[in-house]
């Protein structure tokens, strides 16, 4: 990863990497994690490579075929920092990361 790497600033976490998520994920109530690789919390990861979405969001998209401007505006797509990210990944799959 260049030093130029995006950060971001999470008010629970500070200054941390970019992780992208649908709106339907949350630190509070699992919805189903999908992403497009196995990440790992050990790992740096490139500005835009984190992101992942919930069953809902996986519905919508298995039904259309591909991300486009429909499954797009479904997922909502939000920011948010590594650390929530994994958070997230842990809260909905239902074992400890890392």
């Amino acid at each position: 990863m260049s030093e130029e790497s995006k950060r971001v600033e999470c008010c629970t976490h500070g200054d941390r990497y970019p992780a992208y998520v649908c709106q339907h994920l949350n630190l509070k109530t699992p919805v189903g994690f999908y992403e497009p690789f196995a990440s790992d919390p050990s790992v740096v990861y490139s500005d835009d490579e984190l992101n992942a979405w919930c069953d809902a969001c996986d519905e919508v998209l298995t039904r259309v075929g591909e991300w486009n401007e429909e499954s797009e505006s479904f997922a909502g797509i939000k920011l948010v920092c590594d650390v929530c990210f994994f958070d997230m990944k842990e809260l909905n799959t239902g074992s400890r990361l890392g």
